[in-house]
């Protein structure tokens, strides 16, 4: 198995807690896998000592095979839509796509593929601690197939990762929305609640930027999708989105 972990964007505030937190996650991962795996790194600090900390940690992890790094300033979606080294996912047969703050707790990569295979999932998470809605984090099956999953910790293969990137936009930077339209775009996710991350770190974007960025995204996808969004908030304002916990009910739930 040719595995790869994929930083969306990584940098400050935290930056020494987030190494950390990296540091654990790829040996938690290496401890399972027993081989060395690739790792590309959207870094968004500018400063050259910080890029030539990370790259020399990252050299003297043997669990780490490759590491690709670029530098470019930015959030999320500026970042890794616009990465070169994506033309390498391709060479992977699975991607774990990780945010900066997110901590491995009990998560079994083998588990996960098993799972994804299992039942044809096409981007498969573990139970998240600490996330967003409570219904990332307080499910009691096993699995559950969701029309809403938020965006922490993402098994993917390179097929699906490409299909991930493609109903995001540059413009969207904070993902905002996309978490709530799976269904809209035909995209099968599960939510596997025997793995679990921890969310260690509280978000702290700019809410208001991401909001309105979210709103044009809405604006801009085609006609069809209008009755979609509708019948997913409650008033089409920016202030009011209806609680995804409330409103999303799991499409099927499997208890093994």
């Amino acid at each position: 198995m040719k595995l790869l972990y994929y930083l969306p964007a990584f940098g400050g505030p935290n930056m020494d807690y987030k190494m950390k937190i990296l540091h654990y996650n790829i040996h938690s991962i290496f401890n399972q896998t027993k081989q060395p795996f690739d790792i590309i790194i959207n870094l968004y600090e500018i400063d050259p000592k910080i890029l030539t900390g990370l790259r020399n940690h990252l050299n003297r992890q043997a669990c780490i095979a490759n590491a690709y790094i670029t530098v470019k300033k930015g959030v999320l979606t500026e970042l890794f839509l616009t990465n070169p080294d994506n033309t390498k996912i391709a060479d992977y047969d699975y991607i774990l796509f990780i945010l900066d703050d997110v901590k491995l707790h009990e998560v079994y990569v083998d588990d996960m593929i098993k799972i994804k295979n299992k039942f044809k999932i096409e981007i498969l998470s573990p139970k998240i601690i600490n996330s967003t809605h409570r219904f990332m984090y307080n499910g009691t099956n096993a699995l559950t197939i969701n029309s809403c999953m938020e965006v922490y910790c993402l098994l993917m293969t390179p097929k699906d990762m490409m299909r991930f990137f493609s109903i995001h936009t540059i413009q969207n930077k904070w993902m905002w929305g996309v978490d709530f339209l799976w269904d809209y775009f035909n995209i099968r996710v599960g939510l596997y609640n025997k793995n679990s991350c921890i969310h260690m770190i509280p978000s702290a974007g700019n809410c208001i930027e991401a909001r309105n960025c979210m709103w044009r995204y809405f604006e801009n996808l085609p006609n069809d999708s209008k009755q979609h969004i509708k019948k997913i908030f409650l008033k089409r304002n920016r202030k009011c989105v209806l609680n995804a916990q409330s409103f999303f009910p799991t499409i099927k739930a499997f208890n093994f």
